[in-house]
């Protein structure tokens, strides 16, 4: 693909045809390479949901890690809030092992589907953390207990969230094993 050709493409982008819109974020997630990396990264500060989700998706076909802290960004922007389920899907396509902390915090207060990405997230991947990093942890779960508000759907939530909170609790407070499934595969690298 000629230089000519990527920036209609990056231009097009920005078309009031939802339809052209998505067509060009997956040529350019398919094209890959530094420049339409940092252009699709870009997007992600973008104050169109629309424009945001096919750079994401063209993301994650790039695969490209660099993506990982913008995203983060973008999900925890105020002004994204409740628009971010296809960011945090993006995030769990990519490599988060070094985001724990963020991970529970998607868990924590983002929206309903957004928590079971996080789950799924948390399920998944091999982390590595700090004791500290699961002292924060613990703080913002007791912060959602005690403020339930903060945390959408936690009635439906709580117990999954509970589960996984005391799996990797787990390392630091060994009584909480009994709180766990036995047959429960936690999978994490190990803390420091």
């Amino acid at each position: 693909m000629t230089q000519n050709e990527i920036e209609e493409l990056k231009k097009n982008i920005f078309s009031d045809d939802n339809d052209v819109v998505i067509s060009s974020a997956d040529k350019l997630g398919k094209i890959g390479g530094a420049e339409v990396t940092d252009f699709l990264i870009s997007l992600l500060s973008s104050e169109s949901a629309r424009i945001r989700h096919c750079a994401a998706l063209a993301l994650v076909d790039i695969g490209d890690n660099r993506s990982v802290d913008p995203l983060l960004t973008a999900i925890f922007k105020k002004e994204n809030k409740n628009y971010t389920g296809t960011l945090v899907y993006a995030l769990s396509e990519l490599d988060c092992t070094e985001k724990l902390l963020e991970v529970f915090t998607i868990l924590f207060y983002e929206d309903y589907h957004c928590k079971w990405i996080a789950f799924g997230i948390l399920d998944q991947k091999t982390f590595e953390f700090s004791k500290e990093d699961l002292y924060k942890i613990e703080i913002m779960w007791e912060d959602c207990k005690a403020h339930p508000e903060k945390c959408p759907d936690y009635e439906k939530t709580k117990d999954d969230i509970e589960y996984m909170v005391n799996n990797y609790l787990s390392y630091i407070k060994p009584e909480l094993l009994d709180k766990i499934d036995p047959n429960y595969k936690v999978k994490f690298v190990g803390y420091s």
